[in-house]
């Protein structure tokens, strides 16, 4: 009985083992695993600097004083008030011109100042600068990673300002899409 006890342990070790065997494939075919490439593109970073300022020009003011306009296309638009320009010495008006570069194909936004943010100062009273428009407008293209901004805006001359120079400064932001 003995011998056959003996067996019957061993056989039971026999099975158990694999059955241990057989449980532990099971489990170890039930996952998977699989890996993915990881990458990262590093770009041009963006970039403006100034080429040349905003100029708007020469101008007589009369007792009225008003506003003056000048466009991304340099054209000088008188909207009101007793303002006149020379015929003969306008002074050169022309918009702001701002070079942007980055990445090529890439688009960004242009962010302009804020009305009663910038104003000329000289010998008389302070002229707000406002209504800033730029060209492109509010979205522009790095076609080649290169794009020129243009920047207008309106000058609001006081009643008899005084005869004088007059200057002051602004501020583009750009900045990726």
């Amino acid at each position: 009985m003995n011998i056959q006890f003996n067996r019957l342990i061993r056989n039971c070790i026999i099975l158990s083992s694999l059955s241990l065997v057989a449980a532990g494939s099971a489990f170890a075919q039930q996952s998977a695993s699989a890996s993915a490439d990881a990458s990262a593109t590093i770009i041009q970073p963006i970039a403006i600097t100034k080429t040349s300022n905003l100029v708007f020009g020469n101008y007589a003011v009369g007792a009225t004083g008003g506003s003056v306009s000048l466009s991304t296309a340099d054209a000088v638009t008188i909207n009101s008030g007793t303002i006149a320009q020379p015929a003969a010495n306008k002074g050169s008006p022309a918009a702001a011109v701002f070079a942007v570069s980055g990445e090529g194909s890439f688009t960004y936004a242009i962010t302009l100042p804020s009305d009663g943010t910038v104003s000329l100062t000289g010998a008389g009273a302070a002229m707000p600068v406002t209504g800033f428009v730029s060209s492109p407008a509010a979205t522009g293209t790095l076609t080649a990673g290169a794009q020129n901004v243009k920047v207008g805006a309106t000058l609001n001359v006081g009643a008899a300002q005084a005869p004088g120079a007059y200057t002051g400064a602004f501020s583009v932001t750009v900045a990726y899409n």
